[in-house]
């Protein structure tokens, strides 16, 4: 009884660990992205600000399409250094 109590605290803690270092990882990317925005913040896109338009670009890249101001340059680039593509 003791052995799956300590299994079960120790899954418990590890998944845990896990969550909280895959959701600084992603934080990290939002503020990236984020910074390679034009920053308007001009609402045009429908996220209210260039923060907000990261935030959903990443777990949906195709949405970057509706950022108007960013150039296709800088488009690449930012699917290049996050979403792995040519």
């Amino acid at each position: 009884m003791i052995g799956i109590l300590i299994l079960t605290t120790l899954g418990f803690i590890s998944g845990i660990t896990i969550m909280l270092i895959s959701n600084d990882s992603s934080n990290i990317n939002i503020e990236k992205i984020e910074k390679m925005l034009p920053g308007y913040n001009c609402n045009a896109c429908g996220f209210g600000s260039c923060k907000g338009m990261a935030n959903n670009a990443i777990k949906d890249k195709t949405l970057l399409k509706k950022c108007r101001p960013l150039s296709k340059e800088k488009y690449q680039e930012i699917i290049k250094e996050f979403f792995y593509e040519k």
